[in-house]
């Protein structure tokens, strides 16, 4: 139980530590990931991941924040085996044309 709550902790200040501008940079900035780019062009135009999940050999998803504190939705970067990029999964508003609302 004590592990618990420091990780509720942790959840709660990254949810409320993306900001607006964050959000609406990382949605401008997905749209410009293209599939085939590697981890490392894609963290010159994203940053660091907010989250990184290992799918065993088949590769990994890095995970962006993107909406307010009370309404998020991850911007989903896939990577292959070989570490390129497979897939994109944009936020819906992530045209980069509409800022989210909230904080």
């Amino acid at each position: 139980m004590r592990i618990f709550v420091p990780m509720v902790a942790l959840a709660a200040a990254l949810l409320t530590g993306c900001t607006a501008q964050e959000s609406f940079q990382n949605a401008e900035n997905c749209v410009k990931v293209q599939v085939g780019m590697s981890e490392q062009q894609v963290r010159g135009i994203m940053g660091p991941p907010t989250g990184e999940d290992m799918a065993g050999t088949n590769g990994k998803t890095w995970s962006y924040l993107f909406g307010s504190a009370t309404d998020t939705q991850p911007i989903r970067i896939q990577f292959d085996a070989d570490g390129k990029v497979s897939s994109a999964t944009c936020a819906p508003e992530a045209s980069g044309s509409e800022r989210p609302t909230g904080n």
